[in-house]
């Protein structure tokens, strides 16, 4: 049988894997953060990626149709076909999805100071006394991601993300690395220590009582990452009568989707809220006269 193909074969897409960096110094006043994006992920397109682009045999041979003048006995859109393969056979190219991370913004930037804990330290005695006033508590940071989605997707690879939040005043710095998978609402949690226990020895007469206070600022930091996804490649196209002088074609998807009004854009959104501690810091003060006698940053 004759076969005749209308698209260029362009060379493989590079894949390299998706990733979500965000970087900058922690302002709620003045931001100053930005979030990087990169990658892509490539994939033959699957039979629910089919679905979910519209392209039901139907509709597909009446996009041919329009974008080509007759309409197909069959209409293929990857490998295996009939007659041995014709993709294999042509050399042409199957229907493959590329995703790739398109734009992405910080939504908001909020800070909120809270008392982690307070503690009591009481002389009891008769003679003045030393006491180690420095306390400490386990607190969580966590990165959670919430999706929309348009369709589903078969994407293969994890997503990875980093976050690396600087903290102003000599706050140190805060970072996160992990993967995910694409798609998939997830919270990851960090258990972080916020104060100290050294160097904070205070003398306390007889019967005094100081209360000392853990503080700390809490970060928060709302991220959408928008994701685009499309088709490219051959559709392969049988005509038991031969047309033009050929039983097969191979035809632009693109093309063919323009033309039959398919869209070739899938759009789907991820929104990641950060969450941690940062600029902890030990108040005592006195528990009758509520004088500071001490504050330790850390």
């Amino acid at each position: 049988m004759a076969a005749r193909f209308l698209i260029l074969l362009l060379p493989a897409l590079a894949v390299a894997k998706i990733n979500v960096e965000l970087s900058g110094k922690f302002d709620t006043e003045k931001p100053n953060m930005q979030v990087y994006l990169s990658g892509n992920d490539v994939g033959i397109i699957s039979q629910n990626e089919q679905n979910a682009f519209g392209l039901n045999v139907d509709r597909l041979k009446d996009a041919v149709r329009s974008y080509f003048g007759e309409r197909p006995d069959d209409v293929y859109v990857r490998s295996p076909t009939p007659w041995g393969d014709l993709y294999k056979t042509y050399d042409w190219t199957q229907v493959t999805r590329t995703l790739i991370p398109k734009r992405a913004k910080i939504l908001s930037i909020e800070s909120q100071p809270l008392i982690v804990m307070e503690q009591v330290f009481e002389n009891n005695s008769s003679k003045p006394a030393t006491f180690n006033v420095g306390i400490t508590q386990q607190v969580q940071n966590t990165v959670s991601s919430t999706w929309s989605k348009e369709a589903s997707l078969s994407v293969s690879q994890d997503i990875s993300y980093g976050f690396d939040i600087e903290i102003l005043n000599g706050g140190g710095s805060t970072s996160f690395t992990y993967s995910n998978s694409w798609g998939e609402n997830t919270e990851k949690s960090e258990t972080v220590t916020v104060g100290a226990s050294n160097d904070m020895e205070i003398l306390l007469q007889p019967k005094q009582a100081v209360v000392a206070q853990l503080h700390a600022n809490k970060g928060f930091i709302k991220i959408e990452v928008e994701y685009e996804a499309s088709l490219s490649g051959a559709t392969v196209v049988n005509y038991d009568k031969t047309y033009q002088g050929h039983h097969f074609w191979a035809l632009d998807i693109e093309a063919v989707m323009l033309t039959g009004r398919i869209s070739n854009t899938i759009v789907s959104k991820e929104v990641i809220n950060i969450a941690f501690f940062s600029q902890s810091k030990v108040t005592v003060q006195d528990r009758n006269y509520n004088t500071k006698l001490m504050e330790v940053t850390f």
